[in-house]
C-alpha cells in the first residue's frame, strides 16, 4: 500500500486547475505512435497498457520512465514532449499490490470512491483532474486518468472508455 500511496502522490499531489505540470513527459523520451503500432506497445512496455480509445483529431504519444507509461492525447501536428498539460494523459504505473492500494486509498478521507468495470478507484474531492483506478484482473497495475478540466477526467472514466491497449 505504501508504494500504491507514493505513485499516487508523486503523480497527482502537484495538480491543480492554475498549474497543470507535465505528468511523466520527457521530450527526448516521448513520440508519437501511429495506430498500427499501438499492439506492440504493451511488450515494450513489459505489462498491459490502458488507454482511452481512439479519439479524433488527435495522435497519441508514448513516454516510458522505468515502467510508469504515459499515453498522451495531442491535437494532430503537436509536438511529442510538449510541455503543456492540458490535454488526456492515461497513465499505467506497474507496482505489487496495485489494486489493493488502489482500493484501501479509495476509502480514505476526502476521496472519493469510484467503480469502474472490475474495478475501484478514486479522485481526491479537493483536486477533480485525476481518477485513479485498479483492475482485480490486473492487481499489480495502477491507471490513472487525467485531464485539467475539472470532473473531465471522471467523465472520461464513466464513459467506459478507458481499457487494455488491444
Amino acid at each position: 500500500m505504501a508504494a500504491g500511496l507514493a505513485v499516487w502522490l508523486l503523480t497527482s499531489g502537484s495538480r491543480d486547475e492554475e498549474t497543470a505540470a507535465a505528468v511523466g513527459v520527457d521530450g527526448g523520451d516521448s513520440r508519437i505512435v501511429p495506430s498500427g503500432e499501438l499492439t506492440a506497445l504493451p511488450g515494450e512496455a513489459g505489462h498491459a497498457l490502458y488507454w482511452a480509445g481512439d479519439r479524433p483529431g488527435m495522435e497519441l504519444e508514448y513516454s516510458d520512465s522505468d515502467g510508469n507509461v504515459h499515453i498522451r492525447y495531442l491535437p494532430e501536428g503537436t509536438d511529442p514532449g510538449a510541455p503543456e498539460q492540458t490535454f488526456l494523459d492515461v497513465g499505467t504505473y506497474p507496482f505489487k499490490g496495485a489494486y489493493r492500494a488502489t482500493k484501501a486509498l479509495a476509502g480514505q478521507k476526502g476521496m472519493v470512491r469510484v467503480r469502474h468495470r472490475h474495478g475501484v478507484g478514486f479522485y481526491d474531492r479537493s483536486r477533480p483532474y485525476s481518477v485513479t483506478l485498479a483492475y482485480q484482473d490486473q492487481p499489480n497495475l495502477q491507471i490513472e486518468v487525467y485531464l485539467p478540466e475539472k470532473n473531465q477526467a471522471l467523465k472520461v472514466v464513466r464513459s467506459g472508455d478507458i481499457v487494455p491497449l488491444p
